[in-house]
């Protein structure tokens, strides 16, 4: 028996007993529920099995123990967020089964010089997540491209110059995304209960106030932390001369394709359209004769243990809702967060008070349960309905860990990185974050007039 798989034992038999005798108002459902979920955690974050085991024995133990319905567990793979992965790995195909990939990934390649190639990649995360709605589909679209590039490179998995490009262009779309309203999908959420509440919410607000510091200012750190902890090293590659006019005709093909894709994306606000149907719909034509280049056998390519997972993730979650523990947990705020401070000491107890419940259920989760909660809890001392929300975006943002994040998931599932490489550099940026940013963040936005 190795280290880990003793790690996770040990930590399985003391979640079992805190759920069990923690002085806590919960009934015996909910301590099932919440010893299923941090069992899931520890079992994904540790990985002493592969990552989809754990997750189908969470589908397997939900209805297993009464407390949901077969129909209410599997529920979630009905959701947009997982028809959304699919359409992503088909438009990703459409890098990895054209010549799109080399010619991207020799692109990059000519940038790769010390670290201004860091910031390089950083920006790129950045302005996907200014262009792309969904942080999955961003991660499906841009991972190819940087597998190649590894490869070019004459990298190995795992390597600290691997870790570095990987971990700058997931990261800086990730974190960066919390500053975008379209770029996440906990942002969206808040700003859902925000305008059932009479609040709107517009995407130029909320870049004026959350992009500088929870956006710009994040990624700042991240590049910062990558160079720090990886110190990459680019050997020089031998890189054949291409130009787009040498473009096959499967390659202008699939260019059009992810063109409209991100067009469409980029414009819903707009037009209205749901970014699954945008991706779906694209999908199909990426198998259409004489438009897409795409043999539908593609579709035997799609990751589905990582369907599986996110599933589960999602399941867990509907599962906390129907029994009410959700509920439960975030009428215990009224007694955990003290709001007897100033504003700012209010908004930054409010964020610190979101951030454990994201190790528990998916951070959408989070935004949908605790938002409304905390809109009412805040109305007390005072503070407007947009001060909560933006406070409470800030803490969805923040992930330690992989699994709380299906973006994360998905990069380690091209495993190019290793599990501790990921946790490492999250952990940091989110403690400086806590630490750091969120203090300078409600600084910014006193001078903006917000309180």
């Amino acid at each position: 028996m190795n280290l880990r798989v003793l790690f996770s034992l040990l930590s399985l038999v003391l979640i079992g007993l805190a759920a069990i005798y923690a002085p806590l108002d919960l009934t015996a459902a909910d301590r099932v529920i919440i010893t299923l979920a941090l069992s899931s955690a520890i079992l994904w974050t540790l990985e002493p099995v592969p990552i989809e085991w754990t997750a189908l024995a969470l589908l397997f133990a939900l209805p297993a123990t009464g407390l949901v319905t077969f129909e209410q567990t599997f529920s979630s793979f009905g959701s947009k967020a997982i028809w959304l992965v699919v359409a992503g790995s088909v438009l990703s195909s459409l890098i990895t089964e054209t010549d799109l990939a080399t010619r991207l990934s020799y692109w990059i390649a000519r940038r790769a010089s010390g670290a201004s190639f860091i910031v390089v990649l950083h920006l790129m995360g950045l302005f996907l997540a200014l262009l792309i709605p969904s942080g999955v589909v961003r991660v499906l679209i841009i991972m190819p491209i940087i597998v190649r590039l590894l490869k070019d490179l004459g990298e190995q998995a795992g390597s600290k110059t691997s870790a570095a490009i990987v971990l700058s262009v997931v990261c800086s779309t990730y974190y960066g995304g919390t500053g975008i309203l379209t770029a996440s999908v906990p942002n969206l959420v808040v700003m859902g209960v925000l305008e059932a509440r009479d609040t709107p919410v517009y995407w130029a607000n909320w870049a004026l106030h959350m992009l500088p510091v929870i956006g710009i200012l994040r990624v700042a750190v991240g590049a910062g932390l990558v160079y720090l902890l990886f110190r990459p090293q680019f050997g020089s590659i031998d890189l054949p001369r291409t130009d787009s006019a040498s473009l096959g005709p499967r390659e202008r093909s699939a260019l059009l394709l992810l063109g409209v894709a991100v067009l469409l994306w980029s414009t819903d606000i707009f037009h209205g359209i749901h970014p699954v149907l945008v991706g779906l719909g694209v999908a199909v034509c990426c198998f259409l004769p004489r438009v897409g280049p795409l043999d539908i056998g593609v579709l035997r390519t799609v990751n589905f243990p990582i369907l599986v997972y996110i599933g589960s993730v999602f399941a867990i979650g509907e599962a906390m809702a129907v029994v009410g523990t959700s509920g439960r947990i975030a009428h215990s705020l009224e007694s955990a967060v003290d709001l007897s401070g100033s504003t700012a000491s209010q908004l930054s107890a409010i964020t610190w008070a979101v951030v454990p419940f994201n190790f528990i259920v998916d951070t959408a989760v989070v935004g949908g349960v605790l938002t409304p909660a905390l809109l009412d809890l805040g109305a007390q001392p005072g503070l407007t309905p947009l001060q909560i929300g933006l406070a409470t975006a800030v803490g969805t943002g923040l992930v330690f860990i992989p699994y709380q994040g299906a973006p994360f998931i998905l990069a380690y599932s091209f495993q190019a990185v290793r599990m501790s490489q990921f946790v490492l550099l999250m952990v940091l940026i989110c403690l400086i974050n806590l630490v750091v940013l969120v203090p300078v963040n409600l600084a910014y936005w006193d001078w903006l007039g917000l309180f």
